[in-house]
């Protein structure tokens, strides 16, 4: 219940403290005397007054000092009120020592620590016997929180933190300023003709409402000349440094000189002026001083050997033109660069600000740019120096833009810039050349760099660049194996991943190795490489703000191919969420994955709205080998829509692409299962023949390519009704197999519904629930039960209820045509099950899988 203002009472309040003392005092288990103890501020005021009333309301006489009687006068129960105990006389101070013997008698003094005269010393001193000592000091956050539900009510949830920062607790802040956010409040509730009992809620906490400023501006009148200066000295950014303020407010006495400013209260235990406090010296005092005493405290800061950033800092935000404040801004911006590239960038803009010369830090300035997302800023700061050949970071600057251009589809000029920024870069520049499909330029280029490593010094970013080239070359290269050409590709890409994970937070690339590797993960089923990969990128943040939106949609795509669907929801959401807009590469595998989220979940009209979206990321992104995946997805989802001419030019494009590489399978494998699912959604077998002989010239050095060619004839023979229900099961749990979850319990629903026998049918429907979750126990929470249908990994480890049934049985040693008679499933959903739990858990083994899964049963158990 909220208090009234004639009963202003909460824990830890003034009103509270009162009513204790005087309450152990009136039932003599206290201390006759009280001393209250405080600096300015803090409330030893008020609590004077509450013991006044309170000792009145309980029929004892309260005077002051100057009022106090002669000990042999007093005949009844007597409190002496002393304020500011430090002004005592020694005259008034010795009257009290004696009054202090009367058994009816009690002395009350408050006093701030400092200064600390001797007839005060000695007054306490002669308490000490029997005294209760009550300090005060700025309130914490409990007690600021029972002072706002005091004033606000409900509504004090949302200002605590702010009156708290502003205020710093100091009590003589603390109430008025919740007095004006409340009466703020009110008004604006009266002015809005709020419902009746509607809660007024507080006003913003920009600044400082206008009655507390002046109430901290009359305060800071009253103070004298020297202490003002201090404080105002430590408001612009001195430290509690006691010789330093001396030096610098002009005085010769620095002893007394910090416990003076203490004792005002004005200052937080960090030693920092109280915020509200800070602001009122600041715009209270003309700017030129201020400026002045800027300037004169960096001077000495820098001559003792300190790096005075936040004034640095300050200085240049009054465009004070000073060459050491410069120096200073720009060696923290270049130390800056490799942890916090946006706090680079601002100290950059501050040196300039401060006097350092714009043009020379253009190119530092688009690089921290680039590195925190902002690249329309990189592209506008790198311009300079790119259209000046003699401009020292010419070189740099091409090189940040080829970066810049890469993200937005310009590939031919990405490759063009990485030549100009030099042969540290040929590695880049090979792969902007491969991604285009300019193999033998890219294979050039990059031998170029053996015979040119004599004349450059490689380093750690053009070491991981030439991986990242080698590695998509390996892909794309002529050989007896599709999969051995996948593992050299990964396991290259991903040693250039691990290479930039010390420095990939500040490493600006085309592309990210982590990203390419996973894009070959994706291109040969190898999902559970692809999250591996990506999640590791994440969790080193390689490539930074940039690469995050293109790591997380790619984990998004892997979910949408393994049937997660909420999984890929949340990851591609939170692509979305960062700052600003994608860029058209990140644009184009989004609105690719809304199209095929879409069209997984049969959902037409939001089908219809992600393919507008899509139509326009297609037209302002180039085809390239990296965006294969989303133009395969579009194309399935052309065909749904009667849309397929509008894909046409995009798609012979890829094909030309392709097919000036060689026709690599690693990378045409996909775009043609993709081609051939259109074609069977629009019933075509003339547009259908192309993709099925490329998936089954393709299958003959890729178990990828076999499992995808498989599937089409299978899946072509269910469209004329012709179920072979082994067929289609061995199908749709090999697809299953190789990550294709969605596919596989398609295949097997599709055929099931056109299944004349009962028992096909039976075991066909099952399938598909298996391969899409449906089979398996849901998981209720305070959510509900797990979206479509996907069954939730237990408490106790990461495999689900029937993964756990089955994973005991397997353990136990029963083949799996035992294990799905015990649990009344086909022996194909069982080794599809297990197939599962291996590519979970990252066996590589069966005796590795059985180790793990007795592990995984034993924490769960």
């Amino acid at each position: 219940m909220r208090k009234t203002e004639e009963d202003p009472c909460w824990p830890g309040s003034p009103q509270a403290m009162a009513r204790r003392v005087v309450h152990e005092q009136v039932a003599g288990d206290g201390a006759t005397h009280v001393a209250v103890l405080g600096p300015g501020g803090t409330g030893k005021t008020t609590l004077l007054a509450e013991l006044v009333r309170l000792y009145r309301r309980a029929g004892v006489a309260v005077v002051d000092a100057q009022a106090a009687p002669e000990p042999g006068e007093v005949t009844d129960r007597l409190v002496v009120l002393v304020d500011d105990a430090h002004r005592l006389t020694p005259g008034a101070a010795g009257r009290l020592r004696v009054l202090l013997r009367h058994p009816l008698v009690g002395i009350v003094v408050a006093y701030r620590p400092w200064p600390r005269p001797p007839a005060l010393q000695e007054l306490i001193e002669a308490m000490a016997g029997d005294r209760r000592l009550v300090v005060l000091g700025h309130l914490d956050r409990d007690v600021v929180r029972g002072c706002a539900e005091h004033h606000l009510g409900p509504a004090a949830a949302a200002v605590v933190d702010p009156v708290l920062r502003q205020t710093g607790g100091l009590p003589a802040l603390v109430e008025p300023m919740l007095r004006a956010l409340a009466a703020a409040g009110a008004a604006r509730q009266g002015a809005a003709l709020a419902p009746r009992g509607a809660v007024p809620g507080p006003v913003g906490m920009a600044e400082t409402p206008g009655v507390v400023s002046e109430q901290i501006c009359a305060a800071l009148a009253d103070l004298d000349p020297c202490t003002r200066a201090v404080l105002h000295a430590l408001a612009a950014g001195a430290p509690l440094d006691a010789e330093l303020l001396a030096e610098l407010v002009g005085t010769a006495d620095a002893t007394d000189l910090v416990q003076r400013v203490q004792t005002t209260g004005a200052l937080l235990a960090t030693g920092r002026v109280v915020p509200a406090i800070g602001s009122a010296l600041l715009s209270t005092t003309p700017h030129d001083v201020t400026r002045s005493v800027r300037r004169r405290l960096f001077t000495l800061l820098l001559d003792r050997g300190e790096e005075p950033v936040e004034l640095a800092r300050a200085l240049a935000a009054d465009r004070v033109r000073e060459p050491r404040v410069a120096r200073l801004l720009l060696e923290q911006a270049d130390a800056a660069l490799a942890e916090d590239p946006g706090l680079a960038g601002a100290l950059l803009s501050e040196a300039v600000d401060a006097g350092a010369p714009a043009a020379p830090l253009a190119v530092r300035r688009a690089l921290a740019a680039a590195l925190v997302g902002d690249l329309d800023g990189a592209l506008q700061w790198a311009d300079p120096a790119l259209r000046d050949e003699s401009a020292p970071g010419h070189r740099q600057a091409a090189g940040i833009t080829a970066a810049v251009l890469a993200q937005r589809g310009l590939l031919t000029s990405t490759a063009e810039l990485y030549r100009v920024a030099g042969p540290q870069r040929a590695g880049s520049t090979a792969l902007a050349l491969l991604a285009v499909g300019a193999r033998e330029d890219a294979e050039a280029e990059l031998a170029s760099t053996e015979g040119a490593a004599g004349r450059w010094s490689p380093h750690l970013v053009s070491g991981c660049e030439s991986l990242m080239a080698r590695g998509v070359l390996e892909s794309i290269r002529p050989g007896p194996s599709t999969a051995e050409a996948a593992t050299t590709a990964l396991s290259t890409l991903t040693r250039a991943a691990t290479l930039l994970e010390p420095v990939g937070r500040t490493a600006l690339l085309m592309d990210t190795p982590s990203a390419l590797a996973a894009l070959v993960a994706l291109h040969t089923g190898e999902l559970g490489s692809a999250e591996s990969v990506l999640e590791r990128a994440l969790a080193a943040d390689i490539g930074g703000p940039p690469a995050r939106s293109r790591h997380l949609l790619l984990l998004a795509w892997t979910a949408m191919l393994r049937g997660r669907m909420p999984i890929a929801v949340e990851r591609m959401n939170e692509a979305r969420s960062g700052r600003g807009p994608l860029e058209p590469r990140d644009e184009l595998f989004l609105r690719a994955l809304e199209v095929g989220l879409a069209r997984r979940a049969s959902d037409l009209p939001a089908l219809l709205r992600a393919w507008g979206r899509a139509r326009e990321a297609v037209v302002r992104h180039p085809v390239d080998l990296f965006t294969l995946l989303p133009l395969g997805e579009l194309v399935v989802a052309a065909a749904r829509l009667g849309e397929t001419a509008r894909l046409a030019p995009h798609l012979a494009e890829a094909e030309a692409l392709l097919a000036r590489l060689g026709n690599p399978p690693l990378w045409s494998t996909s775009l043609h299962w993709s081609g051939a699912q259109a074609a069977i959604v629009m019933a075509d077998p003339a547009m259908l023949q192309p993709h099925a002989t490329a998936l089954v010239s393709a299958a003959r050095t890729s178990f990828y390519a076999a499992v995808l060619a498989d599937a089409g004839r299978s899946w072509l023979r269910v469209l004329v009704g012709d179920i072979d229900a082994v067929s289609v099961l061995t199908a749709a749990e090999r697809l299953a197999g190789i990550g294709l979850t969605w596919d596989g319990s398609r295949l097997a629903g599709q055929a099931a519904a056109r299944a004349t026998d009962s028992s096909d049918r039976s075991c066909l429907l099952q399938c598909a629930r298996v391969l899409s979750g449906d089979d398996e126990p849901r998981h209720v929470s305070t959510g509900g039960a797990a979206p479509h249908g996907r069954a939730q990994a237990e408490p106790g480890g990461v495999l689900s209820a029937r993964e756990r049934e089955i994973a005991a049985l397997v353990v136990e040693g029963l083949t799996y045509r035992e294990i799905g008679a015990q649990l009344y499933i086909s022996a194909k959903t069982v080794e599809h099950h297990v197939s599962r739990m291996r590519q979970r858990l990252g066996a590589s083994s069966r005796s590795d899988l059985l180790a793990r899964l007795r592990a995984e049963l034993a924490e769960g158990a």
